[in-house]
């Protein structure tokens, strides 16, 4: 399948037996008002049957069936708080003790199917003609968590959004076929909310999610992408333990994608464990399932899985917990690099290949599939995990060890040496578009991540920052990552496109912010090492900078690890400018 140069990582499904799903529940507070529903379905927005001694939905949650939460007040009722808080704990221990139930009843379903394909394999037939095969929604009066109407903002304002979506975002990591989604939307507006189809309207929900979280939408009172993604985690049972088509694991990928930009990431993990088995029970990871389908509906099967292959061994390394996906359970080919290609007069690109992924220059010379360098680029994360975190790398013997970091090193240095130079993170700024720009930031910021795990000169790295700090403190000097000075170019340069992307929320910080602290410290150390260094005065702004953003982000988040790392660099920042006064 071309993933590079990287030992298969033999993980398997046991990544989501590693995952804690402990659910911290909050003291509740006694109120005057009465109510027909508990404070669980209460808060939650879900229907109480009122079955003593316990609801329904008490008993599936494991909490005790209380009426003492204080209502809401009338003023209130048709607008939700979105306080900071909305991506705080208890909203992530919702999450998880939902998404823990989802998640065994997926499981059960899965492996009876399993079974039974021992005796009858699996073929999903699915129409040739379309790119989803939607299931008719029955409504039922045991489906307790559906929300009774599946409201939708105005057409007019949804379809501008959508269409920004598409162009914007969706070309480059291409979830959805533009045509079919735009087509589901007009079919979705032309039933009442009460007939909507629920993967359906939870795909919506989704898309404008996405659009909101990447700055598509311009209507400042359009429903926020904490209230979208909320909307379609409502319907998340009909999503996962409904008839599963190329839709439902679109949706699934999609919560996850917005769910991975949080600090926590347990919620993404128990999610991409349950999208990744539901891929599997339809054939996404192997294209003899799509032999008898159209090339159009079979490309788009496999952008969705290798998608969902990407969120696969990102959150892996970052958690450090086994990926889902076997990279030998793959039957699927990348899709085409096309890293340079010009016309004959070198004037204007040559499109007509398949542009699905592809970026451009702003002057619309050179191209590179984004899509495919981000799969391989996910292939080598996977090596890094099995590199350092792997149980399996734990019984290596020293020789073993030794060949798998050259193995991952140069599949590493293979991925970069595979971009153009006019899409690398030195002269991404000045040759791409904008909006090109958040792409390129998260790409190499992965990059370094990898590049900075492999060579334990991690912001993180408890080792890496003691060693920084006996240098300050009493000279000690520590053993250097080699090409020191190249990873520390590669940190400057990242700095200084973040710099290029202007303000930073919580939602985009975390899904680079790992590897913007590491270069942070990256620049200090090497200020440090050579105080007399040519670029000493911008390493000193961009250091300055990058602390002003954390500062920025603890106060938001409350985060006690951004909280330890701020007080860490200021201190290094300091002994940095000690170190250079004494010198001067």
């Amino acid at each position: 399948m071309g993933l590079g140069h990287v030992e298969r990582l033999q993980g398997g499904p046991e990544g989501l037996r590693g995952t804690s799903y402990a659910s911290a529940r909050k003291t509740m507070e006694t109120s005057k008002a009465t109510r027909n529903s508990c404070d669980l379905c209460y808060r939650r927005k879900m229907k109480c049957n009122g079955q003593k001694p316990r609801c329904s939905n008490c008993i599936t949650y494991e909490v005790d069936c209380t009426y003492i939460a204080p209502s809401r007040t009338p003023a209130h009722k048709k607008r939700r708080s979105l306080a900071k808080g909305e991506d705080g704990a208890s909203n992530t221990q919702g999450r998880l003790g939902q998404l823990e139930v989802l998640v065994q009843q997926v499981t059960e379903r899965l492996d009876i199917l399993e079974r039974k394909n021992e005796t009858e394999p699996l073929l999903q037939q699915e129409d040739a003609n379309s790119t989803v095969v939607l299931s008719k929604f029955t409504r039922s009066e045991d489906d307790r968590n559906s929300p009774r109407l599946m409201v939708l903002p105005p057409l007019e304002q949804v379809l501008p959004i959508i269409q920004s979506y598409l162009q914007d975002f969706n070309s480059v990591l291409p979830l959805f076929h533009a045509d079919t989604l735009l087509r589901l939307v007009h079919d979705c507006y032309s039933l009442a909310p009460l007939q909507r189809d629920p993967v359906v309207w939870a795909a919506i929900n989704v898309v404008l999610a996405l659009a909101r979280r990447y700055n598509f939408v311009a209507i400042h009172e359009f429903p926020s992408s904490a209230v979208c993604l909320s909307r379609a985690e409502s319907v998340l049972s009909k999503v996962v333990l409904g008839d599963i088509q190329l839709l439902n694991i679109q949706v699934l990928v999609g919560i996850v994608m917005l769910l991975q930009d949080a600090e926590d990431l347990k919620p993404a993990l128990v999610l991409i464990a349950t999208t990744i088995r539901l891929a599997h029970s339809i054939g996404l990871h192997d294209w003899t399932y799509s032999a008898h389908l159209d090339p159009l509906h079979t490309r788009q099967r496999a952008c969705v899985f290798w998608l969902a292959y990407i969120l696969d061994k990102d959150l892996s390394m970052h958690s450090k917990q086994p990926s889902i996906q076997i990279d030998d359970d793959i039957n699927l080919d990348l899709p085409s690099a096309m890293a340079l290609k010009y016309t004959e007069d070198r004037s204007r690109i040559d499109n007509t290949e398949d542009a699905t992924g592809v970026i451009t220059t702003a002057d619309g010379t050179v191209k590179m599939n984004f899509f495919t360098a981000r799969i391989q680029l996910a292939a080598v994360e996977g090596g890094v995990y099995d590199y350092i975190y792997s149980t399996r790398s734990r019984k290596r013997s020293p020789e073993e060890r030794s060949r798998a970091l050259q193995s991952v090193s140069y599949a590493l240095e293979q991925w970069k040496a595979s971009i153009p130079s006019e899409f690398n993170v030195s002269a991404g700024s000045r040759r791409v578009a904008r909006g090109i720009l958040p792409f390129l930031g998260t790409l190499h910021a992965t990059s370094l991540a990898c590049t900075t795990l492999i060579n334990q000169a991690h912001a993180w790295d408890a080792e890496w920052i003691a060693s920084i700090r006996r240098y300050g403190t009493q000279g000690i000097e520590p053993l250097l990552p080699p090409k020191w000075d190249m990873l520390v170019g590669e940190a400057r340069d990242l700095l200084i496109l973040f710099g290029e992307l202007g303000g930073t929320d919580r939602w985009d910080f975390w899904v680079a912010g790992c590897s913007y602290m590491t270069a942070m410290v990256l620049l200090t150390a090497n200020s440090m090492f050579k105080p007399n260094h040519g670029d000493l005065s911008l390493d000193r702004y961009l250091v300055e900078t990058g602390l002003q953003t954390v500062g920025t982000m603890m106060k938001e988040t409350e985060s006690e690890r951004l909280q330890s790392f701020q007080t860490t660099c200021i201190e290094l920042h300091q002994r940095t400018q000690e170190r250079y006064t004494a010198m001067s």
